[in-house]
Formats: C-alpha cells, sequence, structure tokens
C-alpha cells in the first residue's frame, strides 16, 4: 500500500508540472506548420476525408510509427488527443532536465534551490518570455537556449515526430542515475520514432560505452551496445530498403535538390551558422567546462566532437548525403542540456539566497519563484487565447472551409504555390512561431504560410506544394517537377492555350485555387466561388 501511494504521488506531480509547463510553454492549434507534412499519412490512413487519394500521402512514409499512432487515435480516439501527446512529452523534456540539475547539485540540493531552478527553466520556455522579446528585439532569442543549430530542436511547434528527441535527454538524465540499459533504450526510441536521431542516439551510446568500460563494466557494456544495436536494427532496415537508390544519378540528384533548394537553411553550414550560432556553440562549451572531471561532461564532449568532426568533413567535402544527415543536429539536446547546466551553476552560485536566514526571507523568495511560475503560466494561457502566437494566412479560411464541405472523391486540387530562394538573405535559422508569418509574395526568403493548411484542413487531396516534400529520391524528382510546372503555370494568366488544358486534364486536376489579385483565365475553368481573397474553379473535362 506504500508504494502504491508513493507512486500515485510521483505521477500526480509528473502530470501537474508537466501541465503547468505545457501552459508555459504553449502549443499551436492543430494543424501548424511541419504538422500538415508529418501528420498527412497517419491522417490518410486514419480516414480523414479523401487523403488516401493524396500523391505525397502514397509516397514512402519517412515516420511510419508516427503515422501509426496518428492514424490509430484520429480514427478510434479524437484528434484532440494529440494536445495530450505534446503535454506528456514536454513532461519527459520538463523533468528530465530537472534529473540532470539534481544530478549537478547531488546532495546540496534544496527544496528552494529546485523551487528556483524551476522558476528559471519554466520562464526561459514561456511563450510570454519569448512572445515579448520577438515584439521587442524582432527575434525570439529565448528559442536559442533551449533549440539547437540549424533550427533543429526537440521542442518544436505541437507535436511532430522531432519531439521524440526528448528521449534523448531522458536518456542522458538515466544513465547519470547508473541505469545503462534503460538509458539506451530511450534513446533508441527516439531513434525508431524518428530516423534522423539514429546518429545522435549512436552518439551517446558510444559515449555510455566508454564510461562503462572505463568503470571495468566489460560485460554490461558489451550488453547495452547489443541491446542499443538490436533495438535500432528495424528502423535501420526500413531505411535502408525504403529510401536506397534508384539509381546513382537518381539519388545524387534528389540529394542536392533537398540540401540546396528545399531545406538548405537546416542542411548547409553556411546558411545557418551565424552569430547566434556561434554564441550557441560557446554556451555549449561554456556548460562542458563547468561541468568538466564529470560523467556528464564526457557524455556531452563525445557527442559534441562527433558532430563537430562529422561537420568539418561535410564542409570540407560539400556531401550532400551528410548534409542530409544533419551531424549538428546533436546540439538540440546540447543546447537545453547546457542550459541547465548553467541555471544550476547560477542557483548554487546564489545558495545563500536559497537558504536565508530568516523565515521573512524565505517567504519572499518563494514568493518571488511562485509569482514567476504563474506569470509565465498566465501568459502563456493569454497567448494561446489571444492568438499571439502561430499565426497562419485566416484570409483563406472562408476558402478552406468552402472546400471541406463540398469536397468530392476524385478531386484534385490546383494552388498557386510559392517558390521561395531559400538561398538568398541573411544567413542564420530564426523560430518564426512569436513573430508575424511570412505571407505570399511578400518575403521571398521564407517559406509563406499561405495555403499550407490546406490538405489537414479540408481533407482534400492537392496536386503538390513546397512545404510538404517526400523523401525517396524518384519521388523528390517527381516532386520538383510537379512543383516547376505548377509554379511556371502560375506565372501567366491566360490558361486557353491547348497545351495547357490538355496538361490540366493529364495531370489529373479537377479544380484551380486563385488568388483574386492573380487571378487566372481559361475556357475550361468554372467559377464556383469567390471571395475577397481567392477563387475556386471547377475544370470542366470533355
Amino acid at each position: 500500500m506504500r508504494e502504491r501511494e508513493v507512486n500515485l504521488k510521483t505521477a500526480i506531480r509528473f502530470l501537474f508540472w508537466s501541465l503547468l509547463f505545457g501552459l508555459a510553454y504553449t502549443q499551436p492549434p492543430l494543424y501548424y506548420s511541419n504538422q500538415n507534412q508529418y501528420f498527412l499519412h497517419g491522417l490518410a490512413q486514419g480516414g480523414l476525408g479523401f487523403l488516401n487519394e493524396d500523391w505525397l500521402a502514397n509516397t514512402a512514409d519517412p515516420t511510419p510509427l508516427f503515422s501509426t499512432v496518428v492514424a490509430l487515435t484520429y480514427r478510434y480516439l479524437h484528434e484532440s488527443i494529440f494536445y495530450l501527446y505534446y503535454i506528456l512529452i514536454i513532461g519527459v523534456y520538463f523533468h528530465a532536465l530537472l534529473g540532470i540539475f539534481e544530478y549537478l547539485g547531488g546532495r546540496r540540493t534544496t527544496t528552494r534551490m529546485r523551487l528556483g531552478f524551476l522558476a528559471l527553466l519554466v520562464l526561459l520556455h514561456s511563450a510570454l518570455l519569448r512572445w515579448t522579446s520577438a515584439q521587442l528585439f524582432g527575434v525570439d532569442y529565448p528559442w536559442y537556449f533551449q533549440a539547437g543549430l540549424a533550427n533543429q530542436y526537440v521542442l518544436g511547434a505541437g507535436l511532430q515526430p522531432s519531439v521524440f528527441g526528448t528521449l534523448l535527454i531522458l536518456s542522458v538524465c538515466t544513465f547519470l542515475n547508473d541505469r545503462p540499459l534503460l538509458a539506451v533504450t530511450w534513446s533508441s526510441l527516439a531513434a525508431v520514432m524518428h530516423s534522423t536521431y539514429v546518429l545522435s542516439a549512436a552518439s551517446l551510446t558510444l559515449a555510455y560505452l566508454y564510461l562503462l568500460i572505463c568503470d571495468k563494466r566489460i560485460r554490461a557494456a558489451l550488453f547495452v551496445g547489443a541491446w542499443a544495436l538490436l533495438l535500432v536494427s528495424p528502423v535501420l532496415v526500413y531505411v535502408l530498403r525504403t529510401f536506397a537508390p534508384s539509381s546513382p544519378e537518381a539519388f545524387a540528384e534528389a540529394q542536392y535538390l533537398l540540401t540546396h533548394f528545399r531545406i538548405p537553411h537546416h542542411a548547409l553550414v553556411d546558411r545557418w551558422l551565424d552569430g547566434i550560432a556561434w554564441a550557441q556553440i560557446g554556451w555549449i562549451l561554456t556548460a562542458m567546462y563547468l561541468v568538466r572531471g564529470s560523467r556528464l561532461f564526457v557524455i556531452l564532449a563525445v557527442c559534441f566532437l562527433i558532430g563537430l568532426v562529422l561537420t568539418l568533413v561535410q564542409v570540407s567535402t560539400g556531401n550532400d548525403t551528410l548534409a542530409l544527415l544533419f551531424p549538428w543536429r546533436v546540439s538540440s539536446i546540447l543546447v537545453p542540456i547546457a542550459t541547465t547546466i548553467i541555471l544550476a551553476q547560477i542557483i548554487q552560485r546564489l545558495a545563500a539566497w536559497f537558504t536565508p536566514a530568516s523565515r521573512r526571507q524565505e517567504r519572499i523568495l518563494q514568493a518571488v519563484c511562485v509569482a514567476l511560475l504563474a506569470l509565465a503560466v498566465a501568459g502563456g494561457i493569454l497567448t494561446t487565447y489571444f492568438g499571439l502566437g502561430y499565426r497562419t494566412n485566416t484570409q483563406e479560411l472562408p476558402l478552406l472551409e468552402h472546400i471541406r464541405a463540398n469536397k468530392t472523391d476524385g478531386d484534385v486540387y490546383l494552388l498557386p504555390v510559392e517558390v521561395p530562394d531559400l538561398t538568398a538573405g541573411k544567413r542564420g535559422a530564426a523560430s518564426l512561431n512569436f513573430t508575424l508569418p511570412p505571407r505570399r509574395r511578400t518575403q521571398k526568403q521564407t517559406i509563406s504560410v499561405d495555403l499550407q493548411q490546406f490538405r489537414l484542413f479540408t481533407g482534400a487531396p492537392i496536386y503538390v506544394d513546397f512545404k510538404s516534400i517526400p523523401y525517396k529520391d524518384s519521388e523528390v524528382l517527381e516532386w520538383h517537377q510537379r512543383l516547376l510546372w505548377n509554379h511556371q503555370l502560375y506565372e501567366q494568366r491566360a490558361w486557353n492555350d491547348e497545351q495547357i488544358k490538355d496538361e490540366l486534364r493529364r495531370r489529373g486536376i479537377t479544380h484551380v485555387v486563385a488568388a483574386t489579385d492573380r487571378d487566372v483565365h481559361c475556357d475550361i475553368l468554372q467559377l464556383i466561388y469567390t471571395d475577397e481573397y481567392y477563387r475556386l474553379y471547377r475544370v470542366r473535362l470533355p
């Protein structure tokens, strides 16, 4: 009975702090930004509208396990459960960082020190602080204390496969508590959920094996290594079989398109390495210096060095495949751990304030910490209520509502897709969650939010868009061909050329969306909807 009570209290504490941190952190409404790509396969399988007929929904799925979770949840539960999933994952992130803080403090950690750390951690991650920074400076500076280089992150805007990177941080916390087998279980599960974490999980495993061997725990090291390899083997086999080169030429061209055309802000060092990125590297190195001589230092150092060496190799060779492995992605766990280390150091240096001499000082200190927590939570609630973050184009909602209500089996919608030049503009990778969103034809160096949510809002298939992409080489090439044809078509206004009509029919286009200020004209297009911003045409087939 006593053990059951302890477990119940632990679970209640976990849920309480997860909810508190989640309210302060916030999450966007479904479906936002990357969710429009990563939920597509799962919602198509789960039965949303006619998405099972969408071309992209039938391409090779890079995150099949995540898609399965999405499909089962949508089909048998309710899509609002996705918010709960994210709250729980946020809770894992929060408690993993708290566990690292307690490891650093050891027996010196008091309740007041813990409360001070929690207040600072929640405030630094809060939507209130991020929104304030974006309004005052035009840049979401607090984001850089939790996100890694090249805008790689474990906690982002809502539920998506990348959030399972929190399991890598949990893995570090678990290993520091001398549970190596469970530690590699967590890190391997992160790689299983999102294969882009395979390299980070491997780096952590190597660090763990090194420490175990140094402790002369050879048998444990062998067992841990074998267990980690066994867990990640299925995802490695799936990736190698599903995304194997169709041909050397197709593979090389597809890798080039992804690296230099679609995601250069993530994949090219000279695009993301700016002053803020150097500051983040310095932040990591400072944290490593502060924990020198500890087991945590070894873990951070091994991951940092592996990432650094592979990054230097990529820069020197210009290899696109290595660029798409994102060796710098390990920084997405190094930065939040570094933030935890530095906050812990600040708390320890101010330990005198957390062991006050009088009851009055103790109450003041507790009141300040509780006030900061309350401020962060209230700010998160208000940010969500007033829609101060995660903004999309509300002008398109009447059009999307009309299509959602009137779509039919066999429809394929052609959208006015913008193709930005992501290699232009200033360097760096920024968060746009609390700034005004990039809009069509106004910001050529960023991806427009216009019509990003079309598929998941309406449940209707589209021909192509820029935001959501496939990853198998042959499908990447087809995506690029579709995109260029689409873009070139909308550059024209008159579509009465017989060749254009034939192409619309051949490609199976049944409906055409056009902006009212960039309307198109063709005698086989029948206007069926119009508003101040958009027009919708039906293609009259012979």
